[in-house]
């Protein structure tokens, strides 16, 4: 027995410490209203490396609020991965990726793309885009610039990463 209960701690210490890699599937849990159109275009953009449950809390300011995500940072919808970062918003699929493979400082928690950016994935119209930041967010709850999207033509181009990504 003692063997036994120290292997499983071991695994479980070994699980939490070692990074996921392009094979091994990711899980998002995505908090949104039930309603909301531009969080299941922005589900449709993750890349087929990512598994998705979807949850509508009732509760949904109060859960990103337990994510540490603050009120000023926040979207419509919450995605939480499998190893507890978060992704606020219209964040673009390629950079949870990123995120998620270990491009990120030693205290974040995840990222956020506060409010709503017309041309964002998921808040596509046609040609229009409002250039935005995608921001990192720190255990202390202070953010970051984490990276400027500052056209449509970068936004495109940062989609066909998730292409590679995929293969």
């Amino acid at each position: 027995m003692f063997i036994k209960r120290n292997s499983t701690v071991l695994a479980m210490l070994f699980s939490v410490s070692v990074p996921a890699t392009d094979s091994q599937e990711q899980h998002l849990t995505v908090l949104k209203a039930p309603n909301c159109g531009c969080c299941e275009q922005w589900l449709k953009a993750l890349p087929d490396g990512f598994s998705v449950s979807v949850q509508h809390p009732n509760n949904l300011t109060q859960r990103k609020r337990d994510s540490g995500i603050s009120a000023e940072v926040q979207s419509c919808h919450t995605a939480i991965s499998n190893n507890g970062y978060v992704f606020e918003g219209h964040v673009p699929p390629t950079l949870v990726a990123h995120y998620l493979a270990g491009k990120k400082s030693d205290n974040g928690i995840g990222l956020t793309v506060p409010g709503m950016p017309l041309g964002s994935i998921g808040m596509e119209m046609g040609t229009q885009f409002q250039p935005y930041t995608v921001y990192e967010i720190k255990s202390d709850g202070s953010i970051t610039s984490y990276r400027q999207i500052v056209s449509l033509e970068r936004q495109k181009a940062l989609s066909k990463e998730v292409k590679s990504y995929e293969q």
